[in-house]
């Protein structure tokens, strides 16, 4: 019986022990699903944060392009507006200008009458700066053109201390003979015998030469063209002639009613007014120098 007793307390122990083992292996297995769960949990998690933070960095390039186009686009509009301000602006300058010649026609016509007047101030720049100051009525008058430092009122007296570019002179005589008298002319029969020289557009060139001095003459139409060039300074008249005949092929000069006459030189020094021209419409003879051979002939051509 003993023995017996013995043995039950040992399958009782033995039994307890598969229990205890049992509830071992159970704890385990939970444990184990349960970290296997949190790490499909950490998994899932870590995933939706990087497709998240995928997205959110598209969607970050996406408006950082946005941006640059913007940026771009804004950039171009400037662009854009810059030139189309730059270009009003010169555009603005070049009618006020005209504008301002126009001006002063307008006053000069209300103080002399209805005269003719050049209608191109001939300059490449400065034109902002056109002063006219003038002196003398309808019958004579002298007109002169300058550019000052600031653009002062029609005939201000603070004009007088500039130096005109231009100066235009009407003389009225009793009779047209009298007027044509003071045309410096020369006829074709004159310079008939001198060396020849080509101009180009079939005109051709006569040189007087002598002490010490050039002049190369010729005729178109009603014109007499003489330029002067001083030998005893290597001057030669020939590039400057070919300047004036391809001018003269572009400006009209007002139609003289006996002689007109265009006296260029080849030198000028500053505040010279030595490039002339002279013509004669019926009593009246028209004076217009300049220090640019260039600028008298528009001026002269522009005349209405």
């Amino acid at each position: 019986m003993k023995f017996g007793g013995i043995i039950m307390k040992k399958e009782k122990k033995s039994i307890l022990l598969l229990v205890l083992l049992s509830a071992g292996l159970l704890t385990a297995c939970g444990n184990q699903k349960q970290a296997s769960s949190s790490s499909k949990k950490i998994s899932s998690e870590q995933t939706s944060a990087e497709k998240s933070s995928n997205s959110s960095q598209k969607s970050s390039s996406k408006k950082s392009s946005a941006a640059v186009v913007e940026s771009s686009s804004s950039a171009k509009n400037t662009t854009g507006s810059s030139t189309s301000n730059s270009t009003s602006a010169s555009s603005g300058s070049s009618v006020a200008s005209t504008n301002r010649l126009n001006t002063f026609n307008q006053q000069l016509r209300k103080t002399l009458g209805n005269v003719i007047l050049p209608t191109v101030d001939g300059l490449g720049t400065g034109s902002d700066k056109l002063n006219v100051r003038y002196e003398g009525d309808q019958a004579n008058y002298t007109i002169s053109y300058s550019v000052g430092s600031v653009a002062r009122q029609f005939n201000d007296s603070a004009v007088t201390n500039e130096i005109p570019y231009v100066q235009l002179k009407k003389t009225s005589y009793g009779t047209s003979s009298e007027a044509s008298a003071q045309v410096d002319y020369v006829s074709q029969d004159d310079l008939n015998g001198l060396p020849t020289i080509d101009l180009g557009h079939n005109i051709t060139g006569y040189e007087d030469a002598g002490a010490g001095q050039r002049y190369l003459s010729w005729h178109e139409g009603k014109w007499l063209i003489t330029v002067h060039a001083a030998a005893v300074n290597q001057q030669d008249p020939k590039p400057l002639a070919t300047n004036i005949v391809n001018m003269l092929e572009s400006y009209r000069l007002p139609a003289p009613t006996q002689y007109g006459a265009i006296r260029a030189d080849v030198a000028n020094s500053y505040g010279s007014r030595n490039q002339v021209i002279t013509w004669q419409q019926n009593n009246v003879v028209y004076q217009l120098s300049a220090h640019d051979i260039t600028t008298a002939i528009k001026m002269a051509a522009s005349m209405k």
